[in-house]
C-alpha cells in the first residue's frame, strides 16, 4: 500500500510486527472485530486515507494483559481537533490526560475506563500524517497509565517517510 503524504511531504507507513514486546499476534474474534471497526473509525477522521491497521497482542503469561492496536495513516490537518474526537468515540474512558508523545511527535494523551471484563487503559496520538491508539485490556486495575510503554509501541507500528521531491 502507498504510504500518505502530508501537506509537509511526509508520509506514514503502519506496520503490524508478529511480536510486540513480549506479546504475540492474538487471533481472537470477539477482540479482533472492535479493534478493526476502531481503525474504520478513526479512517475517518483523516484526509486522504492511505492505510490502516488493527491487531490485537497478547501476553505469554496470565498476568500479562492482552494490547489492542488500531491506526490509520492519512493528512491530519488538526491534531487538537482529531484527538478530541477519537477520545469522543469512547465516552467510557475518563481522566484523560496528555502524555509524551515520544520521539515521532504530535500529541498523544491516555485515559482509563472500564466495561463489564476489563479495565481499560486507552493511549491515542495524533501527528500530522497518522492517528492511533493502544488500548491495555487488563483483568485487575493496574495503577498509573503506561505511558512509557505506549511510546514503545507506538514507534514499533509507526513510520515516518521523507516525501517525494516536488515532480517525482
Amino acid at each position: 500500500m502507498q504510504p500518505s503524504a502530508s501537506p509537509s511531504g511526509m508520509r506514514a507507513r503502519l506496520e503490524l510486527p508478529m511480536r510486540l514486546g513480549n506479546r504475540s499476534r492474538f487471533f481472537h474474534r470477539p477482540l479482533l472485530s472492535p479493534v478493526i471497526e476502531s481503525a474504520e473509525q478513526l479512517g475517518r477522521l483523516v484526509d486522504d486515507r492511505k492505510e490502516i491497521a488493527g491487531q490485537v497482542y497478547n501476553g505469554e503469561t496470565d498476568g500479562d494483559y492482552a494490547v489492542l492496536v488500531s491506526a490509520t495513516a492519512g493528512t491530519v490537518r488538526d491534531e487538537e481537533a482529531t484527538l478530541d474526537k477519537v477520545f469522543r468515540l469512547f465516552p467510557r474512558i475518563r481522566e484523560v490526560r496528555a502524555v509524551d508523545p515520544g520521539p515521532l511527535g504530535g500529541i498523544a494523551r491516555c485515559g482509563n475506563g472500564r466495561n463489564a471484563q476489563y479495565y481499560v487503559t486507552m493511549c491515542a496520538w495524533a501527528d500530522q500524517i497518522s492517528v492511533g491508539m493502544v488500548t491495555f485490556l487488563s483483568p485487575e486495575r493496574r495503577l498509573g497509565l503506561p505511558d512509557g510503554e505506549f511510546v514503545e509501541i507506538r514507534s514499533e507500528l509507526e513510520y515516518p517517510i521523507p516525501g517525494l521531491p516536488s515532480g517525482q
